[in-house]
């Protein structure tokens, strides 16, 4: 790998709409990605706009660790709901079945990265 830094302003956003059947606009800004760090498989900042969700999922064989910049939301894994914003860390373990929504007024920005496991 011959690039050690990534920085948001030199990266381009990929648009999303309706992540894992959820709704709403996304921006992912990727860093990277399985071939650049194996095992990470994605290290991206996300915006996540205001009433956009990330639908309930379940990925059998990546950890995934989400930092909130900004924003306010609502995480439900495993059955629990709890309300997130800025400072808090989020780890879904393989195989946990979770969900993110903006419930703020802004987009909600948070860092993604994700990692292979084996289960």
């Amino acid at each position: 790998m011959d690039r050690f830094v990534s920085n948001r302003k030199d990266v381009t956003p990929s648009p999303v709409d309706g992540l894992f059947g959820g709704a709403g606009r996304f921006l992912r800004f990727p860093h990277y990605g399985e071939q650049d760090a194996p095992p990470f498989t994605v290290i991206a900042e996300t915006e996540m706009l205001p009433g956009a969700y990330a639908g309930l999922h379940t990925q059998p064989d990546q950890q995934e660790l989400l930092y909130i910049f900004a924003g306010a939301g609502t995480l439900r894994i495993d059955g629990q709901q709890q309300d997130v914003g800025p400072g808090d860390a989020i780890l879904a373990r393989a195989g946990a079945e979770f969900a993110l929504s903006n419930t703020g007024s802004t987009p909600l920005r948070y860092l993604v990265v994700k990692c292979r496991t084996e289960r």
